[in-house]
């Protein structure tokens, strides 16, 4: 009985201690197959994940193409670069960070001993999709893409994570027109990691630009995918024709889930930056909800009744130091609502409310009613300029400073010249010309303010 107990605790401890080292040794191999794959192997010869990440410690991809293939196919290490800042709290398989950078490319024999530890890591783990990949990438690297393409495949068939094989069919489809598939692809890379775009974008804008690609483009984009607003953000800066994003938002506008005005404004805030401000407005209008849109003149939502969107040609509010601005209800009219600002006390730093106009050459009028009290050496000013220049003033306000205890009228009358002045800045802003008279305090209501023709 106490020989037999013996034994069995014996047995028993001796599993147990083979079990443990089988643990510790398997998670250490793990370990250091990504930090150090060279001391992992020597621990355990045939680890797929060692294998592999020597594999690609050896072979650049980048580096290592040749052929028409090697020139066609390009992003990869842009791909990598965005795709690694969204797997900074754990270890990247894809590029391990702790390896060192590879030596230039000695030629095809380290392609002969890269592939045999990738085959090996095969025999190992028969279905590893990094293994797979990086077989794919050797034949691309060779220029051989009819052998590199089913390894791709099979590839991002294991695993939508195998981003370089996604990325990779991706602009093979596109190559071979087959632009539905190479949608399909693009989707699975921007719904994996939205950081993907640097990599996509360039494909995706080439198709916007062809007129055949676009229709398939269009069909993904009317589903809305949770990566339409980053697109279209990020589209003209990919395309030689400032027009190609309206083209593809217009075609859209009538799907169950039509462009907003949040989804078009880095269209517009761009265009408006290049100076194209008549198709910036144009756009601006082709996207305005339609009880907004009947009511769209030379000034937009002049009694603050909508929700500023901060569209170069709506209300934009920059706010600064010691200003409070905001849209707020009227105490002596009920459902209505004005600007309302806040200054000080102390010194402040109004960075002004603006919009921008499109007024054609002629002779203008600003209108409006203001009430507050504004304590200080200077007050505000409401001033019209030409956009895009240096010059003076082409109209301006008189200065709101004091008290004003009820709705009192402010007025003045300006002309747009023929040339160097296609759209206006209107701007209130405070009239400081040194930093002592920045120190103000006090609180200022606008409404209905209004830009009409001056017969």
């Amino acid at each position: 009985m106490r020989s037999s107990r013996l034994f069995g605790t014996i047995g028993l401890s001796a599993a147990a201690i083979v079990l443990a080292w089988l643990v510790i040794s398997r998670t250490f191999v793990a370990y250091l197959a990504t930090s150090a794959p060279e001391a992992a192997l020597r621990l355990h010869a045939g680890d797929a994940g060692a294998l592999l990440s020597l594999a690609e410690k050896h072979f650049d991809p980048a580096r290592e193409t040749s052929g028409p293939a090697g020139d066609r196919f390009t992003g990869w290490s842009e791909l990598a670069k965005a795709l690694s800042k969204t797997k900074q709290d754990r270890p990247d398989p894809e590029k391990p960070s702790n390896v060192p950078d590879p030596p230039p490319s000695p030629g095809p024999p380290i392609h002969d001993q890269v592939q045999v530890w990738v085959e090996t890591a095969l025999v190992n783990d028969p279905l590893n999709a990094r293994a797979l990949r990086i077989l794919g990438q050797l034949a691309h690297a060779t220029g051989d893409k009819s052998r590199a393409a089913p390894y791709m495949q099979m590839a991002a068939r294991r695993s939508v994570q195998e981003s370089v094989a996604v990325h990779w069919l991706m602009q093979d489809k596109h190559e071979k027109k087959e632009y539905a598939a190479a949608l399909y692809f693009a989707d699975a890379l921007l719904r994996t990691s939205w950081k993907a775009m640097p990599g996509v974008l360039p494909t995706l804008g080439s198709m916007a630009e062809d007129p055949e690609a676009r229709v398939e483009l269009e069909k993904l984009l009317a589903g809305n995918p949770p990566w339409r607003r980053a697109f279209l953000s990020a589209l003209p800066s990919a395309v030689s024709d400032a027009r190609t994003p309206l083209l593809l938002l217009l075609a859209i506008r009538e799907a169950p889930n039509p462009p907003t005005l949040a989804d078009v404004r880095g269209y517009v805030n761009l265009l408006t930056a290049h100076k194209f401000y008549e198709l910036a407005y144009y756009t601006w209008l082709q996207f305005l909800p339609p009880e907004q849109l009947g009511t769209a003149g030379f000034l937009f939502n002049g009694s603050f009744e909508f929700a500023p969107s901060a569209v170069p040609f709506d209300w934009a509010m920059h706010t600064g130091a010691g200003v409070t601005i905001d849209i707020a209800p009227r105490s002596d009219q009920a459902g209505q609502r004005a600007l309302f600002i806040e200054l000080g006390p102390g010194r402040v730093e109004f960075h002004g409310v603006v919009q921008t106009l499109l007024l054609p050459p002629g002779t203008y009028r600003f209108r409006g009613k203001y009430r507050g009290e504004i304590i200080g050496r200077r007050g505000l000013v409401w001033r019209i300029t030409c956009a895009g220049g240096t010059s003076p003033p082409i109209g301006q306000s008189s200065m709101m400073l004091g008290i004003a205890p009820v709705w009192k009228d402010v007025s003045f009358s300006f002309t747009v010249p023929g040339t160097e002045c296609r759209a206006q800045h209107l701007r209130l802003e405070l009239d400081a010309r040194m930093a002592s008279e920045q120190l103000v305090s006090g609180s200022v209501w606008y409404d209905e303010l209004a830009v009409s023709r001056d017969n």
